[in-house]
């Protein structure tokens, strides 16, 4: 395959070549040899024009003149396109001709193409020594000529007059107006950002920064010293660029200054104290700004050293040694909770009723600790812990990433433009951060998001032992497999944004959001031999929003980092030295990696495409279940039935007393214990406690946790009932457990309710069952609460609430057809993705003959997957059609 891929490129290349070169230099050769020069001797004057224009042209030399300027005319027209593709190419823009020639245009713009990738020894596209590389200074500077020397390139330690001057990238909804007020506490210093950042060359395909009220995502800034009263103020370190909406110009008049519009300014270019005007596009953003995955990010002034805002953390360490950000963490949260929703769509409804034992398999611990990690953000930002069909509702709408945050530096995150980026990392900490940022893009790649091309060698030095397929992955043998497949990529891209008249990928995506146009990445390692091709590549990829992420030292004009092995940068030279220089990076072991790849996979196994992705090899964790048991009520020693306490865990966990609610004494950490609890009533040990409720605390702290909660709700209830003698939470030998004389519980009502249900032994104890199920299951199990033990009990319950009620229907529907459809009712409620469910009560309706609540239920059903995205399987769509075709009494 790779001798053939490469065949076919030089191929493809020679016979652009020829062509061109037959055009261009051919064709003139015919068109002289038939006809001449095209230059005449002399100037014809206008009585000579005339008699030739108006005499009959019976010899047809009107006609052959004619024709002669006409090919003479096209010839000019193609010459001057292929020279403007050129130079286009060889500058790593996108040039846009008048419409009547863009056909054209574009078929050169193919063969270029063609001809620059099979032919790699062109001197001004792979002649390392004309490469640029961007200086802090912002002026262009001769690269090395050894790669290896770009380390030594890092712009501040040869321009005196930037020395401390920072870098910064420019995000979406950036204004200098914000970023002049975050960095100096003024947004009236926004003249100086301008003045220091006109001269600074910017990424291939950014225009230079002209006028302070237009800023574009990926242009570079510089934060200059600020001198007052003949006192150097400091560039503070830049921080992580803000990504929020584009602000919108406001009508004159109109004053967009938000909050800070009362401040009197003072224009920094002069000491008068006439208040500053901010630029038309600098208006404050309404929402807090957002980071590439979504979720919310600091600004810098509001955080703390490695916090965001409500004392989150923007980074966090797996007890492994894996320091990932929030933007993995979410990514994998919404995998592992879009897999859930498939398993809860193909289960059974009303199957194995009395041998539900496995509610879900356990996540991998990296993935357990990153969705709870996610998870704690929102609780963080005092917002409801969202469900699973919350977090994949909201990732729906998810734009593809334009920016990755790579790590921190001095407790912000650190961020850089995927739009073109070219990075080359070497060192002990290359592969483990190459695997973080990898698996990361990976994750977000679902609904043509991002797209990662990964040569073979490189594919298992990240992930030893890979198997199976993954969404958005395409391994190729060699980087010349590689080329052939982006040289595709580029034609495609390029033939879109001619058609659609649009300049660049950012463009093409709003006039098109349908066009599947991932964000793309190649990886691979650069040797010698491949050397010139990776450069091609990073020339040509810049035009259509294709980056690199090379595992060594790259090309001169890439960002060449160097990284210890844990993470921290070492040594960087290019154009984001001063962004990543000091920096922290993120780093992945691989274990974690192939925990992680796993539950990306099973998220991709929807049930609509009626194709599942293979499933992966079980690890150890993975293949062990879970077993469940409702938890019965314990009998009380003496017979009472009075209970002073009642404790609530279907919602949000509550208790109360005869007075009602207990809101006060009784600390949040004391609830999750008394949940935790009544979820065993057979009794726990400490270690299970602490293990349960503290997993991330060390074992002397989560015992001085675990012994003031059981403190803090013994004073509470004892203050609240007024018993004083009683314990509670009582302890014989070494296990903890309820009292089951004073505590009533509605999710040991709820199993026992259950139980009955599964030994009725007649249609009128089935349809109490039913109502008694209905009545006491108004909501999950510890709903807010983010622990593992619950959510396995939560999807536990679910699932056997949702079986019951299946199986009690199935009993019903011969003698009790309403009961029946009463109990698939609720099941769907309580469940709405069980397509079984939907399926049953669709046959059902039709037996009865209700044909419109056939098609009602089949549009709930789509209507509720929809808003994940997907649809119904055709299993379902199957069901609809035989049920509209089949007579009422032969329904099955």
């Amino acid at each position: 395959m790779t001798s053939h891929s490469r065949a076919v490129r030089i191929c493809r290349g020679l016979a652009a070549l020829l062509t061109l070169g037959t055009l261009v230099i051919g064709a003139p050769i015919v068109m002289y040899m038939l006809e001449g020069s095209p230059i005449p001797d002399r100037i014809p004057d206008w009585e000579t024009v005339s008699a030739f224009l108006m005499r009959p042209d019976t010899d047809g030399q009107a006609f052959l003149a004619t024709l002669d300027v006409i090919g003479w005319a096209a010839w000019l027209v193609f010459t001057a396109i292929i020279l403007t593709e050129a130079l286009a190419c060889l500058a790593g823009f996108t040039a846009s001709l008048p419409r009547p020639v863009q056909p054209v245009q574009r078929l050169v713009r193919d063969m270029v193409a063609s001809i620059t990738l099979a032919f790699g020894t062109a001197a001004v596209l792979a002649n390392p020594a004309s490469a640029s590389v961007h200086t802090t200074s912002g002026t262009a500077a001769t690269a090395p000529h050894n790669p290896e020397d770009a380390f030594s390139a890092s712009p501040a330690r040869h321009d005196p007059d930037y020395q401390g001057a920072q870098l910064q990238v420019v995000e979406r909804g950036d204004t200098l107006w914000d970023i002049a007020r975050r960095t100096y506490g003024s947004g009236a210093q926004y003249p100086k950002i301008f003045k220091a950042s006109r001269t600074i060359d910017q990424p291939d395909g950014l225009p230079p920064l002209t006028d302070p009220d237009e800023l574009h995502p990926g242009q570079r800034i510089r934060l200059p010293h600020i001198h007052r009263h003949g006192t150097a103020r400091h560039a503070p370190q830049p921080s992580a660029p803000h990504k929020a909406t584009s602000a919108p110009h406001h009508a004159p008049g109109h004053d967009h200054r938000g909050p800070a519009a009362a401040e009197q300014y003072t224009d920094p270019r002069n000491d008068a104290s006439e208040p500053a005007t901010p630029p038309h596009a600098s208006s404050v953003p309404k929402q807090p700004p957002h980071s590439p995955d979504g979720t919310p990010t600091p600004h810098p002034h509001e955080s703390n050293k490695g916090t965001a805002p409500g004392n989150a953390p923007s980074a966090f360490t797996l007890p492994t040694g894996s320091r990932i950000g929030l933007g993995l963490a979410a990514a994998v949260s919404v995998a592992l909770a879009t897999g859930r929703i498939h398993r809860r769509r193909r289960a059974r409804a009303g199957a194995d009723v009395e041998a539900v034992t496995t509610a879900e398999p356990p996540p991998p611990d990296a993935v357990a600790k990153a969705h709870r990690a996610n998870l704690d953000t929102y609780a963080d930002r005092n917002q409801p812990v969202p469900t699973d069909a919350e977090l994949v509702i909201t990732d729906r709408d998810t734009e593809p990433p334009d920016s990755l945050i790579l790590g921190t530096r001095d407790g912000r995150p650190t961020a850089l433009s995927l739009h073109g980026l070219n990075l080359g990392v070497c060192g002990d900490g290359a592969v483990p951060f190459a695997r973080a940022l990898v698996t990361e893009l990976l994750a977000k790649a679902h609904r043509d998001r991002a797209e990662l091309v990964i040569t073979q060698p490189d594919a298992e030095t990240l992930y030893p032992h890979l198997t199976g397929e993954l969404p958005g992955l395409t391994i190729t043998p060699t980087l010349d497999d590689a080329a052939f497949r982006l040289e595709a990529e580029f034609v495609h891209r390029s033939r879109l944004m001619e058609a659609a008249n649009q300049p660049d990928l950012t463009a093409l995506r709003l006039h098109d959001p349908a066009e599947p146009l991932p964000t793309l990445l190649l990886v691979t390692s650069v040797t010698d031999e491949t050397k010139q091709t990776l450069e091609l590549i990073i020339r040509l990829g810049r035009r259509y929003g294709i980056g690199s992420l090379i595992l060594g030292t790259g090309p001169a004009d890439a960002t060449n980092i160097r990284l210890a092995a844990g993470g921290t940068v070492t040594d960087v030279g290019g154009p984001y030295a001063d962004i990543l220089t000091g920096a922290s990076l993120f780093h992945l072991t691989a274990e974690d990696a192939v925990g992680m790849l796993s539950t990306i996979r099973t998220a991709a196994d929807d049930p609509a495409t009626g194709s599942p992705s293979p499933a992966p090899p079980a690890t150890e964790s993975e293949s062990a279940v879970i077993e469940h048991t409702l938890a019965e009520p314990p009998a009380a020693a003496d017979g009472t039935t009075g209970h002073p306490v009642k404790l609530q865990l279907l919602g949000s966990i509550r208790v109360s007393t005869a007075d009602g609610p207990i809101s006060t004494g009784l600390r949040t950490s004391a609830r999750d214990l008394l949940a935790y609890l009544a979820l065993n009533p057979n009794g726990i040990t400490r270690e299970q406690g602490t293990a349960a409720l503290w997993p991330d605390h060390t074992q002397s702290q989560a015992n001085d946790l675990f012994k003031t909660a059981v403190t803090t709700a013994r004073r509470a209830l004892r203050t609240t009932t007024g018993l004083k003698e009683p314990a509670f939470i009582n302890r014989t030998g070494i296990l903890y457990r309820l009292d089951p004389h004073l505590f009533e519980v509605d999710l040991w009502n709820l199993s026992t309710a259950i139980t009955r249900a599964r030994q009725a032994l007649d249609d009128a104890d089935r349809t109490r069952a039913v109502q008694s199920i209905v009545d006491l299951y108004t909501a999950d199990f510890a709903v807010g609460r983010n622990y593992e033990w619950a959510d396995n009990h939560r999807v536990y319950l679910r699932r056997t609430v949702t079986n019951t009620l299946a199986r009690l229907a199935t009993d019903l529907q011969e003698q009790h057809p309403d009961d029946a459809t009463s109990a698939l009712e609720h099941a769907i409620k309580h469940d709405p993705y069980s397509e079984s469910a939907y399926r049953s009560l669709m046959t059902l309706d039709a037996r009865l003959g209700r044909h419109d609540a056939v098609q009602r239920t089949f549009h709930l059903l789509a209507t509720r997957l929809a808003d994940l995205g997907t649809e119904p399987t055709p299993e379902t769509h199957q069901l609809l059609s035989d049920l509209r075709a089949t007579p009422p009494q032969q329904a099955p």
